[in-house]
């Protein structure tokens, strides 16, 4: 039996203009009967949608970022099959 499941994402540019707009993509292409938060000022946000498990609900929202263009905008705040996803964007100072 399905379960509410909340998963966290993040606008990577501050909340520019494209940011927003590629949240409320992300929010039109998910299904029927999920939702997500407003954005706070760090620009997470919360996904909520039903699943089997927490992969499923991965799997629904990730879908609806591909079918959304949004990859570029949004990610998980915190992936838990990929340990320090984010480390290619992080660069040491003065690079």
């Amino acid at each position: 039996m399905p379960a509410r499941f909340t998963v966290s994402m993040l606008m990577l540019h501050g909340g520019t203009p494209r940011d927003r707009q590629a949240r409320e993509d992300l929010i039109a292409a998910l299904p029927d009967g999920a939702d997500a938060d407003p954005p706070d000022e760090l620009g997470v946000f919360d996904v909520h949608v039903d699943a089997d498990d927490l992969d499923g609900a991965l799997h629904v929202i990730w879908n609806a970022v591909a079918a959304s263009g949004s990859d570029d905008h949004l990610v998980f705040l915190e992936h838990p099959d990929l340990p320090e996803h984010w480390r290619h964007r992080s660069r040491p100072s003065g690079t």
